[in-house]
């Protein structure tokens, strides 16, 4: 029987897959796990499929799944604990939200047809009732010695990390990644997101963290670009959340999305000061590409200062 474990990156999941690996062998010593990324072909007939193991589940495989009833173990912890595991590999921050949101985007996208096993690491389970209830999910049978001498072997379940990230930082992961982790716990809970200022880069000064506020002065050009974070397939709505100094009443705004092509556009102008909500759709087809905004001035300014409060995203199906 093919099994398939899926997890975001953690050192839960890690452990998870080595459990469900050992636990696999107990019926076939020669079993070793097929790994499959986001790009991957996946064939469900294909040789050695005993064990699917993917932090980035590739469109075949995520297709086999919605059209077969394979049985899934879908393991989760929270967002923080997975960012502060993935900067091992990748100190910067962006580059380990952007990591961990590509794998909630993906498994999102999965809409498995058979049973699905979820585990969840923030909670501590302990690891006997997690080694059973793999076992039973996996239909093979685990008991007494054979139990005993699989826990000595995988060791304790790695305990969640402390005080690993300042508080600015929690915020932005707990805006930009959590509800994706709580969508993946109930696939009832609605998908969103907010991405504030701080994760966008600043059109006059590339590869910078863009400023909260902008100074519009100059030729027509982009003022906020980024962040490069992926997001589930399907029909996004975006709330934009700009503010116009009183010189920059009138000057026309472009906001454009894209992720690899084209994703959506669209114009605003500002009839008076003040801060106001932009709104905006698009719709991602391939979430194995990030994606990326542009804001941008459509005409020269003399003067004028522009603000980027946030952008609040919320998906709102797949048509």
């Amino acid at each position: 029987m093919t099994v398939v474990i899926l997890g975001i990156p953690s050192a839960f999941t890690a452990w998870t897959f080595a459990a469900a690996l050992r636990i696999a062998q107990t019926r076939d010593p020669a079993v070793q796990p097929l790994w499959v990324d986001r790009h991957d072909g996946f064939e469900l007939d294909g040789p050695n499929q005993a064990l699917v193991c993917a932090q980035y589940p590739s469109r075949p495989l995520r297709d086999a799944l919605s059209m077969r009833p394979i049985p899934v173990v879908l393991i989760t912890t929270s967002a923080t604990d997975a960012v502060s595991f993935q900067r091992q590999a990748q100190p910067a921050l962006l580059e380990a939200v952007r990591t961990i949101g590509a794998s909630l985007a993906l498994i999102g996208d999965c809409r498995p047809s058979g049973p699905v096993l979820r585990l969840e690491g923030s909670s501590s389970p302990p690891a006997s009732a997690i080694l059973s209830a793999l076992a039973d999910h996996m239909g093979i049978e685990l008991y007494g010695e054979a139990a005993s001498a699989l826990l000595e072997a995988l060791g304790p379940v790695p305990a969640v990390p402390m005080g690993t990230l300042v508080e600015a930082d929690e915020a932005i992961i707990t805006l930009v990644l959590e509800n994706s982790v709580a969508h993946l716990r109930d696939a009832a809970v609605p998908i969103k997101a907010i991405w504030p200022h701080r994760v966008f880069f600043s059109g006059d000064r590339p590869n910078e963290e863009a400023p909260l506020v902008a100074d519009a002065t100059g030729g027509s050009r982009v003022l906020y670009y980024g962040p490069y974070f992926h997001l589930a397939e399907g029909k996004w709505r975006a709330k934009l959340t700009l503010g116009f100094t009183k010189e920059a009443v009138g000057l026309p705004l472009k906001i454009s999305a894209w992720g690899p092509g084209l994703l959506g556009e669209a114009r605003f102008r500002p009839r008076q000061e003040g801060i106001y909500a932009a709104p905006f759709s698009f719709t991602v087809a391939e979430p194995e590409h990030p994606v990326e905004l542009h804001i941008r001035t459509e005409e020269g300014a003399i003067e004028g200062r522009i603000a980027l409060g946030q952008v609040e995203l919320n998906h709102v199906g797949l048509g």
